[in-house]
Formats: structure tokens, sequence, C-alpha cells
């Protein structure tokens, strides 16, 4: 099994709503790593034209595993924007739009106002994968709401598998960890899951000098063993 560290560095802004706070619409300095398993590809083509994701059965058994990304670098920039709330059907009847054909509504014209903050470009992040198939990772991804290019650079490590107490102060996602006693952590609180932050605890993991990861992450790994 392959450990390579991941530097993501941003090519245009980036933005996706991790906070809402009044009209303000902020993303926050990480990226959840089941969007960076669908934006990296590989294997991953079912969830192409669907109405929904399907972690569980997109997800695992996909020969690598990346935990969340977090920016190391970076700085944010704001646009305002005022515009017509989306729907999944749009109408245009009579200075009038409707969500559905047979709904019948007063004309309206009720803006949509707010401002986006972003993670600007040229920021840079970080991220480790466990891999053990000889797919290539891709140069460049794209990300979030505007489909943001990323550029990707990796670095191989080298590592032992240990079992013991240890620190873990890379961005983890709690329904893949293994069965391991978990001390202490620190919880970032978004969707679909939460990320952990500062974990302390005592299983199997990886050493490899400046970083300790938990031995045995997939992907929904706590979700189906509960099933």
């Amino acid at each position: 099994m392959q450990l390579i560290r991941v530097s993501l560095e941003l090519c245009e802004p980036l933005f996706f709503a991790t906070k809402e706070v009044g009209a303000m619409y902020i993303t926050e300095p990480f990226v959840g790593n089941y969007a960076l398993a669908y934006a990296t590809g590989i294997e991953i083509t079912t969830y192409k034209r669907k109405s929904a994701v399907s972690y569980t059965e997109d997800l695992p058994g996909t020969g690598f595993y990346c935990t969340p990304a977090q920016f190391k670098k970076f700085g944010w920039t704001s646009e305002s924007f005022n515009s017509v709330g989306e729907s999944r059907y749009l109408l245009m009847d009579k200075n009038n739009y409707k969500s559905f054909p047979e709904e019948k509504t007063r004309a309206a014209n009720i803006p949509q106002i707010g401002t986006i903050k972003m993670i600007a470009s040229e920021s840079r992040a970080e991220f480790y994968v466990l891999k053990n198939t000889n797919d290539a990772l891709p140069k460049y991804i794209r990300l979030g709401k505007f489909n943001t290019k990323a550029r990707l650079d990796f670095e191989e490590m080298d590592y032992e598998v240990m079992s013991g107490h240890f620190e873990c102060s890379v961005l983890l996602n709690p329904a893949d960890l293994p069965d391991i006693q978990i001390h202490s952590f620190r919880s970032n609180p978004v969707k679909p899951v939460p990320l952990l932050k500062s974990l302390k605890a005592t299983g199997k993991y990886i050493n490899s000098g400046d970083i300790s990861l938990p031995y045995g992450m997939s992907y929904c790994r706590r979700l189906l063993s509960a099933n």
C-alpha cells in the first residue's frame, strides 16, 4: 500500500457553502474526503446523472482512500450576487415565474441577494492518499459549486504500521475510522459528516515520521458495519 502526501493548489476561487451567516455564504478552509473521492474519479462512475449521491454504493472498494484536505495557506475573496432563486422547473409566463406549471402564482420580482465568501485562488491545501492500485491520480481536478480547477502534486512517503497511543493532526472523517479507542478530538460540524481534528487514540496506526494516521480507514466503514 502506498502512502502519498498530496498538495492541492487552487487555480480559481473555490466556493461551497459550509456556513451561512445571514445572507453571507462562507466556504471554510477544508474539503471533505467524499468530495475529493468523486473529484479524483478513480473507478467511480455510478454517480453520474443521478439525482442523489449514494456514498455507501459508490465509494467502498475503489482501491484508494483519501483523507479530508486542510488548507495550510489560504486567503478569502468575496462576491455579491443578485439573482432569481433556482428551482427544478422554471416557467416564464406573463412576467411571472413559477416552479411547476400547475401552480398559480401572482407576478413577483423577488431577487435573492447575498454574498459568497470563497477560498481565493493560489490557496494551498494538503491531504493524504492510501492507495493499493496502479491507477494514477489526476494532475488536475475540479471542486465545489463552480467546478473550480485545482492542481495536485504528489509525494510518496515511507511509513511503518505500529500499535499504541498516537496523536493525529490530519483532518479525519469519523464515519471511515477503524475500531480504535478514541480519547479526545475536536469536531468541525459540517455536512454530510462532521470532520475530526487533533485526534488522540489508541490502536493500530501508520507512522510516517511527521504524521500519524489510523490504520485501516476506508470509506463509510462505520456506516456499513452498522447495517
